[in-house]
């Protein structure tokens, strides 16, 4: 039996109120630990095998490798991502305040986790139902950057709670902030605040003023929403907010740092883009020098420190000129498509007639030229159908604006059944077909070479600057009369023969019963070799050779730095062993620097990522390939092409040029090879798959426009240099018609140089029984220099200027 209770009843109320609150307490004093214990758990359960924290400060991450021309223009970027690390001291206090102010603005303040940060942002989500409240620091940020993935899960939340706090307890807060501002990513590929500066705005990041510091410091928050490129309104709102960040916290966060007027004029300051057209041109100006740095780069490097990038590499290329000469060939290349009829609409299958299918091919490869016919058309996305050897593929008609100058549809371009030779440019995926690109007309090459450094200042292999078939490096072709410099050099080199040498009819069919004399008939009368050259005969050329012997003209080109196989045959003499228009434009500026081969090269300077040079392979030593009055000789009968031969059209140039054009059979190949003292140029025009050009082509209407606009280019405003006058060559008066010495007042003569030594030492025959030989000779012109040794190999350095001496004077009464 219970007895009543006699404690008042706000007692025994007030009692057991308290024994609640004690348990309440209990049990949340339970929880607590329990939370905490488990909350511990969860950290030593998610925080195994974390990344290392302290290999941060040594981590090398992914950047861009910058390749430059000879001023220092970009010419182009290799990387896996874009990105420039930079230290603190580079980059300006706006963009740290920017930054600040736009993601974490108690990032000094905390030791990587902003808790009430984290508080305010649980409250808001829990008042908004949904998740939309960030709340990481700029810590955070970078362990999810660079040290876990991006997934959404507890468990990465949990690990990357646990780094933040490490990292803070390792490096220092600028050492952070250096690491997000170089690895955060700014949008279309750039990663870092140094290459988001240069893509956006065209400078460096110490460049940066305040408006545009805010701009690229909104852009991590959403890098494609926000991208001002795509979509500029909300590009400018969210730099808005940043600069409405910034002036919220002057007093209490940037003081000593930013002014409220500053903020003003940054927020009513326009910005001003770089148009990404520049930069898609730019990328594109030299893809065959790209190429050829990334090929070097990979042997000197290996793989692995290429893929990290961080290089700066210095050429010889100047931009300015490779762009002249692309433009200039594909001008030129457009003309012959005009003249040749190149281009679209196609003839259609004649009428009547089953045409006959291409052979099938097993496989299609980059580099060669395929037939092809049209199997179909869609004029909405500008595509034609082609079946390639029993191959599918597709071309898209607005890649071929050069064979499509009317703009014409794509069934109006090619009707079904029309051929039209194709290359493949990318092979087809899971059986799809292969784009290829038409080759209708032409392509060409254009190489410029500094003959006193023999640094290559333009390298173009196509007309489009397609990535892919260097025609520069990787043709061989037969240079055709091109050729002919060395197998003139080999004649004056052997003493046998000078420019005043004369070949008679009678001496080619004394060559006929010897070998076979091509274009036999063109010598019709006694020619001296100044003349020979500068017409191109080619019988003449063909007996220097027969006379000096194969092997040496093969020795001569090989002096002067043709590599390539070469048959001693006489078709040599006409050019028929394939060479590349890199070589050959190198062996002609052996010739320009008085004699001396070089290495032609294309890298001056790499430097590392950690500002150490790169040690270059070492280039083939220069070497004496020929007396200076050698190359002296020889380029004086080249004179003569420009001035009174195959190419007078170069004299529009209105400086001393010497240089050679030439034409193989049917107009496969047509060349011009030319140089000043301070330039050389080579251009090469063909198909691919060795097509004729079409009638009437030749160098000297293919080739040499292309040259005397790209020389122009060249040499610019400078003031014409003449070729230097060296020891060892003689100037004496001949007769124009026998090469012999001219009898004092004849009127029909001319000066000529001579190697010393082999100058005529007999007159003509003036009349019937009296020999000029028999008068007393005249005493040696004042000007002759005796021979001389072979000089060293004159420094790579602008030579003094000189008087130019003409090729071969005019006679005076």
């Amino acid at each position: 039996m219970t007895l009543p209770s006699h404690e008042p009843p706000g007692r025994r109320v007030g009692s057991m109120l308290l024994r609640v609150l004690v348990r309440l307490v209990k049990l949340g004093v339970t929880l607590g630990v329990c939370a905490v214990l488990g909350f511990a758990g969860l950290i030593a359960y998610y925080g195994r095998d974390l990344p290392d924290v302290h290999a941060l400060r040594d981590r090398q991450p992914l950047q861009t490798t910058r390749v430059l021309d000879r001023r220092g223009r970009l010419v182009g970027e290799i990387f896996a991502e874009r990105r420039t690390v930079l230290p603190m001291e580079q980059i300006p206090p706006v963009m740290e305040i920017a930054v600040l102010a736009a993601e974490d603005a108690n990032f000094y303040a905390h030791r990587g986790l902003d808790y009430r940060g984290i508080a305010r942002a649980i409250l808001r989500d829990i008042l908004s139902g949904r998740a939309n409240q960030g709340a990481s620091t700029i810590t955070q940020q970078v362990v999810k950057n660079v040290l876990l993935s991006p997934e959404r899960t507890l468990a990465r939340k949990v690990r990357e709670l646990v780094l933040a706090r490490r990292i803070e307890q390792t490096m220092t807060k600028r050492e952070i902030l250096a690491l997000y501002l170089n690895t955060i990513n700014f949008g279309d590929g750039r990663y870092g605040v140094e290459e988001a500066a240069l893509y956006y705005f065209g400078k460096h990041a110490r460049d940066l003023d305040l408006a545009e510091a805010a701009l690229l410091a909104g852009l991590p928050q959403s890098p494609t929403r926000l991208n001002p490129f795509r979509n500029p309104e909300a590009a400018q709102r969210r730099q808005r907010y940043v600069l409405g960040q910034i002036e919220a916290k002057v007093d209490t966060h940037f003081r000593n740092h930013v002014t409220r007027a500053q903020v003003v004029a940054a927020r009513d300051r326009t910005l001003t883009y770089v148009a990404r057209a520049e930069g898609v041109a730019r990328r594109s100006a030299a893809p065959e020098v790209m190429e050829r740095v990334r090929a070097e780069l990979r042997a000197l490097v290996g793989d692995e420190a290429m893929q990290r990038g961080g290089f700066r590499i210095e050429t010889t290329i100047d931009l300015e000129l490779q762009q002249t000469a692309r433009t200039a060939l594909a001008r030129h290349l457009a003309v012959v498509d005009e003249r040749q009829r190149h281009m679209g609409p196609l003839t259609p299958p004649r009428a009547g007639r089953a045409s006959r299918p291409e052979p099938t091919i097993t496989a299609l490869r980059s580099g060669r030229t395929f037939r092809a016919e049209v199997t179909g058309c869609d004029d909405a996305e500008g595509r034609l159908d082609l079946d390639v050897g029993g191959h599918r593929a597709f071309a898209r008609l607005s890649e071929h604006a050069r064979f499509n100058p009317r703009g014409l549809s794509a069934c109006a371009f090619a009707p079904r059944g029309a051929r039209v030779p194709v290359t493949l440019e990318e092979a087809g995926v899971d059986g799809g077909p292969a784009r290829v690109h038409l080759e209708l007309g032409p392509e060409g090459a254009v190489v410029v070479v500094d003959p006193r450094t023999r640094g290559i200042l333009a390298l173009v292999g196509s007309a489009s600057g397609r990535v892919g078939f260097n025609r520069a490096v990787q043709a061989r072709r037969q240079p055709g009369s091109t050729f002919k410099a060395f197998v003139y050099g080999a004649a004056l080199r052997s003493r046998q023969f000078t420019p005043a040498s004369v070949v008679t009819p009678e001496m080619i069919a004394s060559d006929l019963a010897v070998a076979p004399v091509p274009d036999a008939d063109e010598l019709v009368e006694p020619t001296r070799l100044r003349e020979a050259l500068a017409r191109s005969l080619n019988p003449v050329a063909v007996h220097l050779l027969l006379a000096v012997g194969g092997e040496a003209v093969v020795a001569e080109a090989r002096n002067a730095g043709i590599e390539s196989p070469l048959d001693p045959n006489p078709s040599l003499a006409l050019g028929t062993s394939e060479v590349s228009p890199l070589e050959l434009t190198n062996a002609y500026a052996t010739l320009a620097s008085g004699g001396t081969f070089a290495q032609a090269y294309l890298i001056e300077r790499i430097t590392g990522p950690d500002g150490r040079i790169v040690p270059l392979p070492a280039r083939t030593p220069p070497r004496v390939a020929m007396s200076q009055a050698e190359a002296f000789s020889i380029t004086s009968m080249l004179r003569s092409v420009v001035e009174e031969g195959t190419a007078t059209a170069a004299k529009s140039l209105r400086r001393p040029i010497a240089g050679k054009t030439g034409t193989t059979n049917e107009a496969r190949d047509a060349w011009f090879v030319g140089y000043t003292p301070r330039v050389v140029a080579g251009v090469w025009v063909g198909f691919d798959d060795h097509r004729p050009l079409g009638r009437g082509e030749e160098g000297a209407r293919t080739a040499l426009p292309v040259f005397v606009e790209v020389m122009k280019a060249a040499e610019g405003s400078s003031r014409p240099a003449g070729f230097v006058l060296p020891p060892g060559v003689e100037i004496v008066r001949i007769d124009r018609a026998t090469g012999l010495l001219a009898p004092p007042g004849h009127l029909d003569a001319l000066d000529e140089f001579f190697l010393a030594g082999t100058a005529p030492t007999e007159y003509p025959v003036l009349d019937a029984g009296v020999d000029a030989g028999s008068l007393e000779l005249p005493p040696p012109m004042e000007g002759t220099v005796p021979a001389a040794p072979p000089m060293a190999p004159p420094p790579a350095v602008e030579p003094p200027p000189a008087v130019d001496v003409p090729q071969s004077p005019p006679a005076t009464p």
